[in-house]
């Protein structure tokens, strides 16, 4: 069982990784380049809250998971100390972009489309600043989240065979 579960964390882990460098550096720039900017933008709306709740609840179910692990070992919180911690962190700052910097950014793109189809270009110009920079603040947690997706993959890995070796 214990073997499984280990399988199961990867795997959501390689799955979290994968997610985030697809659309990251494959879907966002190839939409981008090959559509009109409202066009990719009305596409990634689409898909960027199952993207960013992706993060959140497959966090939930590591927890999850480990809390299972728990149950048979005792000490796994001791010995996943900085993974729990980094986990913690991965959903809580998954939460941020899905729950606040996602319907900000929204909300100012559209405010920011209203004031160009009403003329406002000195309004337009102002908001599509704001957007640019929640933009920026959404680019740098998701750089985070994928640092912190690949930290927690190398640890759970690396620890779980020093763990093992132990053991023998």
């Amino acid at each position: 069982m214990n073997k499984f579960i280990d399988f199961l964390i990867l795997l959501l882990l390689g799955f979290l990784i994968g997610f985030n460098v697809s659309f990251t550096f494959i879907i966002a720039p190839l939409l981008f380049s090959h559509l009109d900017h409202k066009a990719a933008g009305e596409i990634m709306n689409l898909i960027f809250p199952y993207y960013f709740a992706s993060g959140w609840v497959i966090g939930i179910v590591i927890y999850t998971l480990i809390g299972i692990k728990s149950i048979k070992d005792k000490s796994i919180i001791k010995n996943y100390k900085g993974f729990v911690i980094g986990l913690l962190l991965l959903v809580i700052a998954h939460m941020a972009l899905h729950k606040t910097v996602l319907p900000l950014a929204r909300s100012v793109n559209l405010q920011y489309y209203v004031s160009l189809d009403e003329g406002k270009k000195d309004e337009a110009k102002l908001l599509k600043e704001r957007f640019k920079t929640i933009h920026t603040v959404s680019s740098v947690i998701n750089l985070f989240n994928l640092g912190l997706e690949v930290y927690l993959f190398q640890y759970y890995l690396l620890r779980n065979r020093r763990l093992k070796k132990e053991d023998k």
